[in-house]
């Protein structure tokens, strides 16, 4: 039994982001090319294209769909301490990887995409109740959530 396009354009975006992945271990962000990508997968450069916009798209896939999607069922369940287990442990399964991740600096950076990841997640557990009438909105709390994460995973 083949595989459906769906399964087909998933396995070719993993393809693609575990070349990817294996090749910041060994050079700089800055340094690494679509085509060098591409070599890497052993596919060619219009297919890279048909899945991502550029580079910085893929490194936002790679987190989308290692950390934060992983984190979905946790939220279902209710349970707070599962959310925080997953994105813990999504940076701890490939420690490397998101070390050098953190090197991405700039506009697009990793810092800028994780806040914006992890404070749209945080946003979306928070009850209103939590910060009810105070000071501070739950967009706020969130970002505040957020940085505090990012500051704990890249020690």
């Amino acid at each position: 039994k083949g595989y459906s396009m769906e399964q087909i354009k998933e396995l070719t975006k993993r393809l693609i982001a575990n070349s990817f992945k294996e090749l910041m271990l060994q050079v700089p962000f800055e340094k690494i090319t679509i085509k060098t990508i591409t070599d890497h997968a052993n596919v060619i450069r219009p297919t890279f294209y048909n899945h991502f916009h550029d580079k910085y798209e893929l490194v936002e896939w790679i987190v989308k769909t290692e950390i934060i999607d992983k984190t979905q069922e946790a939220i279902k369940n209710g349970s707070a301490r599962g959310v925080i287990r997953v994105l813990f442990s999504g940076f701890l399964e490939d420690k490397e990887y998101y070390r050098k991740a953190f090197e991405i600096s700039g506009q697009n950076g990793f810092v800028d995409t994780l806040e914006k990841f992890f404070t749209e997640l945080f946003a979306s557990v928070i009850k209103d109740e939590v910060y009810g009438k105070g000071l501070i909105t739950k967009e706020e709390l969130a970002k505040y959530y957020a940085s505090g994460f990012i500051t704990l995973v890249r020690l």
